[in-house]
């Protein structure tokens, strides 16, 4: 009856560098389609090339996370191209330190990001063990968080 059951969803934005390969990729790509008239051997290897550098890195770049709170247990999903999903991490409340906002950076823990990459996005560190989550909560979740101590 008295069950917490949060979910939301942070898609990713490419950084600036991911869109300079895409960038570059895709211009590389359409040279490579204009010079396949004079060199065809030569440009079937590199468009195969290109075609597999677009399949296994750049179709992988939409993502998207998902965040589930039940009843203390935290779980986050990375959804592919909103077709594919793979649990990421699990967290138990008993197990976070604590919640803060802002980017909090601690000599000797592993680093876990969960964010957008967009600027001027409210971003929270979540410490759990001996890692720093980085994401971006719901106010259910601070309130369940503050409600329970964690939040400073």
């Amino acid at each position: 009856m008295g069950d917490v059951v949060l979910e939301w969803t942070v898609p990713h934005v490419l950084s600036k560098q991911q869109q300079l390969i895409k960038a570059i990729v895709l211009s590389a790509a359409i040279v490579l389609l204009f010079d396949a008239i004079f060199f065809i051997a030569l440009a079937l290897i590199f468009v195969a090339a290109l075609v597999l550098v677009y399949i296994f890195v750049i179709r992988n770049w939409k993502y998207e996370y998902e965040f589930e709170y039940v009843n203390g247990d935290m779980e986050v999903a990375k959804i592919i191209r909103k077709a594919k999903r793979k649990t990421v991490d699990r967290f138990q409340r008993k197990e976070i330190d604590y919640v803060k906002k802002g980017r909090i950076h601690e000599q000797g823990i592993n680093i876990l990001d969960y964010t957008s990459g967009l600027p001027n996005r409210d971003v929270y560190s979540m410490k759990v063990k001996n890692q720093m989550v980085y994401f971006e909560p719901i106010e259910e979740f601070l309130l369940e968080m503050k409600n329970y101590h964690k939040l400073r």
